[in-house]
């Protein structure tokens, strides 16, 4: 039995002044995407994945698109229907002249 219940390594002596131990700017090894060792059907899940959160991402920008169009629609005749009330009924205009 050890004497603190497991295996303890004997103590190593590192050389702290050993020349180019670590180099802090030696290039790290580069993504090979034509790696033989990548499996292609891994690359082809991970690409239609890509592809189908690509596609939502795409309706979701459109129907935001949609909205921001209608809402300023809407907004113009808000403004249209504010202008008419206010030239009827002598109010003088809103202190914010021109378009909202």
């Amino acid at each position: 039995m050890y004497p603190y219940g497991y295996y303890q390594a004997p103590p190593t002596q590192n050389d702290y002044n050993q020349y180019e131990q670590y180099d802090p700017y030696a290039q790290q090894q580069q993504y090979d995407p034509y790696d033989p060792d990548r499996q292609p059907q891994q690359l082809e899940r991970r690409v239609t994945r890509l592809e189908r959160e690509n596609e939502r991402q795409e309706r979701e920008i459109n129907q935001l698109q949609r909205d921001v169009n209608q809402l300023q629609r809407r907004l113009q005749r808000v403004n249209q229907r504010l202008r008419q009330v206010e030239r009827r009924f002598n109010f003088p205009f809103t202190p914010f002249d021109g378009d909202y």
